[in-house]
């Protein structure tokens, strides 16, 4: 008898749970509203018809001042004064609802930005973590949008030290001058590298600290004159770029 009531017990919780996820699945697709696109401020931050304004969820977009925006703009404004699907899930700290954003036909405009290489990953919801990355890393791996290969692409390896805050870069080719070069982490913190050479097989120890550079020794140091922590402990990707924007190197953690 008890064995009875044990497995009844255990029908009536299955079923409870069963009816809970229908019930979530349900209020998550109420969660969707249809809205207009009254202006796009740049690729990831549209407002809406009715004044709010919105940051899509999961990217970051290069700014309108960037010689990278166009692409990615052109991609939005397609959507100016038509309607969307959108779901919006809280504020930011400028007081924008985050939200994804989906086409009438359903499309994920979110991860078609970043799958067409036209932002990157950004604070990614951890329930969509792999498939942004790999859409991310697929549009790199194929120089799309903003992704244009450098003639240095694949000329530098890289080691992120999370802990205790550098970066050691080797370079695999023959001499290259770093000057104006950008290295950046997903939050769009940059740091600019100096006039120098680096050879082949030559490294640089980039930390995110303050202190003087020491570039006459064969490992080049360099501080980034940071006051607080570049990189996350839990996940993070460094990107550099040379001089034209064309990216050179890539290096995620944590995906």
């Amino acid at each position: 008898m008890k064995q009875k009531h044990a497995l009844i017990l255990a029908f009536l919780i299955t079923g409870l749970l069963a009816s809970n996820l229908y019930l979530f699945s349900i209020m998550n697709k109420t969660e969707l509203e249809f809205a207009v696109i009254g202006r796009v401020i740049d690729a990831d931050t549209i407002v809406l018809e009715d004044g709010r304004t919105l940051r899509l969820l999961n990217i970051n977009a290069p700014e309108k001042s960037s010689s990278l925006s166009s692409s990615p703009l052109r991609y939005m404004k397609q959507y100016e004064n038509q309607t969307i699907k959108i779901q919006i899930t809280e504020l930011d700290k400028y007081q924008r609802s985050l939200a994804r954003i989906y086409d009438l036909n359903n499309n994920y405009l979110n991860l078609e930005l970043v799958a067409e290489g036209l932002a990157s990953t950004f604070l990614v919801s951890p329930e969509e973590l792999n498939e942004f990355k790999k859409a991310e890393e697929k549009a790199i791996e194929e120089g799309k949008g903003i992704w244009k290969h450098s003639e240095y692409w694949d000329c530098l390896i890289s080691e992120i030290d999370k802990e205790d805050e550098f970066v050691t870069l080797t370079n695999l080719c023959n001499n290259i001058n770093l000057n104006s070069w950008e290295l950046k982490d997903e939050s769009r913190k940059t740091f600019k590298f100096p006039n120098i050479n680096i050879n082949k097989g030559q490294n640089i120890i980039l930390y995110s600290t303050e202190d003087q550079n020491d570039i006459e020794n064969e490992e080049i140091t360099l501080y980034w004159q940071q006051k607080t922590n570049v990189w996350n402990n839990d996940r993070d990707t460094l990107y550099i770029f040379d001089s034209s924007n064309n990216i050179v190197h890539f290096n995620s953690y944590g995906y």
